[in-house]
């Protein structure tokens, strides 16, 4: 499988920890979401959060005829950020509204 960058987005903003035992402020950090495709209908973001750490969001989409991608489900977080919801759009990802 080989995997392509797509592109990416730094951005700060406050930052809710989230688990099964609940939610947690944790501040305002400085994130940078990077966007990768694999050559199949998988693709994932890499979420570095400035002296917080690091989340994997996989995701999995649906391809057309013309090779446009519909996020179908994502993986790793509990749910799908708006800064993670306006890269994927801002690299033509369908992302329909179930997910904002």
């Amino acid at each position: 499988m080989t995997t392509y960058f797509i592109g990416k987005e730094t951005f700060t903003c406050p930052m809710i920890m989230e688990g099964s035992w609940g939610e947690r402020d944790i501040g305002t950090h400085e994130s940078t979401m990077e966007l990768f495709f694999n050559d199949d209908a998988t693709g994932f973001i890499e979420w570095d959060i400035e002296d917080v750490g690091f989340e994997y969001i996989g995701l999995w989409f649906t391809i057309d005829q013309f090779g446009v991608r519909t996020l179908d489900e994502y993986d790793g977080v509990m749910c799908l950020s708006d800064k993670a919801v306006a890269l994927l759009r801002k690299y033509d990802v369908i992302v329909p509204k179930d997910f904002e």
